[in-house]
């Protein structure tokens, strides 16, 4: 038994990720564990099609077992979702390595990047550059530039290589013993509105779904076909649609609170007040606040941060509980593996099909990320044109093959 982990979103589930499991079977993984973003992704966006439903297609399609990654870590910056993502992964024990893909498909260039990537993130050394106006991600390719050259810098070009870095990372500072592979992009680039050999981005995929275009040359057909369901049914969820839930939280929030938010300090708290007051739409009040150090993807997650009530000093916890979200025979042997090595394993976290079962458990910290999991899906609940039955966190029957 060897178990590789993949760390994903599956917004939607398209050919470029069956490559990877294929190519992580063909370096030999037997069992194939992903760590999927639930109904929130790190884009600061809702996906298109719920969790519950894009799981059973990654198990229909080579995955084994998928667990999903808390919300509050979903809707955050990369840093935190990759080291959520791979701290998940070292609570099961019985994983062997992890598999990402990577634009330039070189580990030890990524390897040497991730090096670069903590020495740089000194606050010394990173200050300077945010008082300038620039973002954190700009300031530390800054001072990558400046210390190890074009050539480490250019690494944090492509988004891809990116989180591959911040995985790396990740498992440095967790001393987490994982074999590393990475895998080079195949096909259309990230957020490429072009489509090759056989493959689309995720960003083509949603527009095309939302077109009510034909998605089946680039999906498998379990996934075109739950597309669409789902759009037949006004099922599909948009970000547009949570506007006036969105602008409620806007305008009910004052600064001190505004300032708990993951991602947001004091200045950025009376701008987002500031903001909020000027503002009778969410797109007129991104334009209010955009600014070189603040992206759209950032404000977009505060704004859905504010409304599921995630503090700051929640990701600063490690994930206390893994919510299974579907499973083959071979997800639950990673389960039983796991279940084995608990004792030994500082990192070990229940897991569960069961959010009431875990909640059960009767421990702080999965009470209070279970109570925002349920506030986040309920808000899902009013992403699309047909609203969603209360309670699915609850209630929704998950996929056993």
């Amino acid at each position: 038994m060897k178990t590789y982990g993949i760390i994903c979103e599956y917004n939607p589930f398209h050919n470029g990720h069956i490559h990877q499991i294929e190519e992580t079977r063909k370096h030999g993984a037997t069992h194939i564990v992903a760590i999927m973003s639930g109904n929130y992704v790190q884009r600061g966006d809702v996906a298109m099609i719920d969790k519950f439903a894009r799981a059973k297609v990654a198990v229909n399609n080579g995955v084994d077992l998928v667990i999903e990654m808390p919300v509050v870590y979903s809707l955050s910056s990369a840093n935190f979702f990759a080291r959520a993502g791979v701290m998940m992964l070292g609570a099961l024990g019985c994983v062997d390595g992890i598999s990402f893909g990577s634009e330039c498909g070189d580990l030890a260039l990524l390897k040497n990047a991730a090096m670069a990537s903590i020495n740089a993130t000194t606050p010394e050394k990173v200050k300077p550059f945010l008082e300038k106006g620039m973002s954190f991600p700009q300031a530390v390719q800054q001072i990558i530039g400046a210390e190890y050259g074009p050539i480490i810098s250019s690494v944090f070009d492509s988004p891809n290589n990116t989180l591959a870095v911040e995985y790396l990372k990740a498992l440095k500072v967790l001393n987490l013993d994982m074999e590393t592979f990475t895998i080079k992009r195949k096909g259309a680039d990230h957020d490429s509105l072009t489509a090759a050999d056989g493959i689309a981005s995720g960003t083509l995929l949603r527009q095309m779904i939302e077109d009510g275009e034909d998605i089946s040359a680039y999906v498998p057909k379990d996934m075109a076909d739950l597309a669409a369901e789902y759009e037949d049914k006004e099922m599909l969820a948009y970000f547009d649609n949570l506007e006036r839930e969105l602008l409620y939280v806007l305008r009910s929030s004052i600064p001190p609170t505004i300032s708990e938010c993951p991602d947001v300090d004091p200045g950025l708290a009376n701008l987002i007040f500031a903001s909020a007051i000027k503002s009778n739409s969410i797109d007129e009040f991104l334009e209010t606040v955009d600014t070189k150090r603040y992206t759209t993807a950032k404000m977009r997650r505060i704004l859905l941060n504010m409304y599921i009530g995630t503090k700051a000093s929640d990701l600063m916890i490690m994930p206390p509980y893994g919510r299974v979200l579907a499973f083959n025979e071979k997800g639950t042997e990673i389960l039983k593996a796991a279940k084995e090595k608990a004792e030994e394993n500082k990192y070990a976290i229940p897991f569960n099909t069961s959010l009431k079962d875990i909640v059960e458990l009767q421990k702080p910290p999965i009470n209070r990320f279970a109570d925002i999991s349920n506030r986040a899906t309920n808000l899902y609940g009013l992403a699309s044109r047909t609203v969603r039955p209360c309670a699915e966190e609850f209630t929704t029957k998950i996929e056993i093959q």
